[in-house]
């Protein structure tokens, strides 16, 4: 149970920073840097974090459920 509660823990702070990043990577910019394209490549990590951190939060849940299925036998 405590693999679980810690795949899922793990999990929310993967999908959280990449949230942040992919709301921060949209955010408009100012200065000398200003508001240039964004290469698609940039999105690719986030992406790559979101699936994970979903991923991680799935196979979490499905240890704990799991595991109190097999202490109930």
């Amino acid at each position: 149970m405590k693999k679980g509660i810690f795949a899922i823990f793990g999990a929310l702070i993967i999908l959280a920073v990449s949230f942040y990043q992919l709301w921060s990577i949209d955010q408009p910019k100012v200065g000398p840097v200003g508001d240039g394209i964004i290469p698609d490549y940039a999105y690719t990590s986030i992406y790559i974090g979101i699936y994970v951190g979903a991923g991680s939060f799935i196979l979490g849940v499905l240890h704990i459920i799991l595991e109190s299925m097999k202490n109930k036998k």
